[in-house]
């Protein structure tokens, strides 16, 4: 049975699996897969001896739906938020974000409108001067995080240029494009309307809510013009939530590359995850479609106060409650996945599709990464290369690598 190395790319974003032949002289081994991946970050993805079994299929291609035996343990992913500094910083700014998109909204509004008395059109552009600031900063964050920090190379997609941004950045910044059209739209109206500035959350959860409803009903389906991810333009996409998942591990919580590759080892392998991560992106767009549409409706038909209360207040109580509902659906199915494991053992069977993805370098990513090897006394991937071994895939620009994406 092949091994794969717990922080090497996953079977899914290498070449397919080998004859069983060459497979099992893997194994005694002990070799580490090489693959394009590997080579284009070496500096940040250093070996780790601990490996895992992941597969016994016997062809070298895969058929549409072809079956892979597992053994009885899921593929791990070497991470955890449970750490203190972890639950600090994800407490701090979600209490951050609740103020200045919440709380901040709802305190001077009335305060403003029942207990000052200013006119309407002022109490709106003092809101709208004041809000979206943890937003725009942690977009700004991001942004450092994939372009300019040290080992910026690690937490961008695989396969991304040097100036690439991965979809959930895309995904944020026009939800904060669109929370701030309705507030600037409404405070620069004489008189303001507080019904329009209603509208600013919901949205922002329309924005969420659409492409998770979408990606959850057709999973595996949808293809888009432009790159997800490490999904490159035209291919396959899975629920909105495994991308999610993956690139706000990968960059907010610095998980990197090597979370990259265990998520997408860890999808194909496990029926219950692809359950789950479907499940909740029907969960999330079905409810929140349905929230928001119900909320625009009333920003326009409540009584006006009423209506701004609402489309401030009820998005917060729905993403609070799907949050509980989430973690409790969550530990059930992780529970269920361990379960089906142990009890299926190397008989357990998954089907896969295979979804080709195209691993692309450019020179500007190449000359950071030999500067950033240097810089560390390091030998560049070319140059500690064995003169017996086969030419550095690197050395294509373009080379194909094979990603296994999980139906369920």
């Amino acid at each position: 049975m092949s091994q794969v190395n717990a922080t090497a790319p996953s079977p899914g974003l290498e070449p397919a699996a080998p004859p069983a032949s060459q497979a099992n002289d893997l194994s005694e081994k002990q070799k580490e897969p090489h693959s394009p991946s590997d080579s284009a970050h070496r500096s940040n993805t250093t070996a780790s001896t601990t490996s895992h079994a992941v597969s016994n299929a016997s062809q070298t291609s895969l058929n549409e739906y072809e079956e892979v035996d597992y053994t009885a343990a899921p593929p791990p992913l070497n991470y955890t938020v449970y750490t203190p500094a972890r639950l600090r910083w994800v407490a701090l700014f979600f209490i951050l974000l609740f103020i200045d998109s919440g709380l901040l909204p709802l305190i001077l509004f009335y305060s403003l409108e029942w207990g000052a008395h200013l006119s309407t059109t002022k109490n709106l552009a003092i809101i709208t001067s004041l809000v979206g600031t943890t937003s725009g900063l942690k977009i700004a964050q991001r942004t450092y995080l994939l372009w300019f920090k040290v080992g910026s190379e690690s937490r961008r997609p695989i396969g991304m240029h040097r100036w690439g941004v991965d979809a959930f950045h895309v995904l944020i910044s026009i939800a904060l494009a669109v929370y701030l059209v309705p507030l600037i739209i409404g405070s620069s109206l004489n008189p303001a309307s507080p019904r329009a500035v209603a509208m600013a959350l919901p949205c922002v959860m329309l924005t969420f809510s659409l492409p998770l409803l979408l990606t959850g009903l057709l999973p595996n389906r949808l293809r888009v013009p432009w790159r997800m991810s490490s999904f490159p333009a035209y291919r396959p996409l899975p629920p909105l939530t495994y991308t999610i998942v993956e690139d706000v591990i990968a960059v907010d919580g610095s998980g990197g590359l090597r979370f990259r590759h265990a998520w997408a080892h860890r999808y194909q392998a496990s029926a219950a995850l692809r359950a789950l991560l479907r499940a909740t992106a029907l969960g999330w767009g079905a409810s929140g479609t349905l929230v928001a549409a119900g909320l625009i409706v009333a920003a326009w038909l409540a009584p006006r106060d009423t209506a701004y209360g609402l489309g401030f207040g009820v998005p917060w109580i729905w993403a609070l409650a799907c949050t509980a509902a989430t973690l409790a659906y969550t530990r059930r199915m992780l529970r269920r996945e361990r379960a089906l494991w142990q009890a299926a053992g190397a008989r357990a069977t998954y089907r896969h599709r295979r979804i080709p993805i195209q691993w692309c370098l450019d020179e500007t990513s190449r000359a950071i990464e030999k500067r950033e090897l240097q810089e560390r006394g390091e030998r560049t991937p070319r140059q500690s290369a064995a003169t017996e071994r086969a030419p550095d895939p690197r050395d294509q620009d373009v080379h194909p690598v094979d990603y296994v994406g999980a139906q369920v």
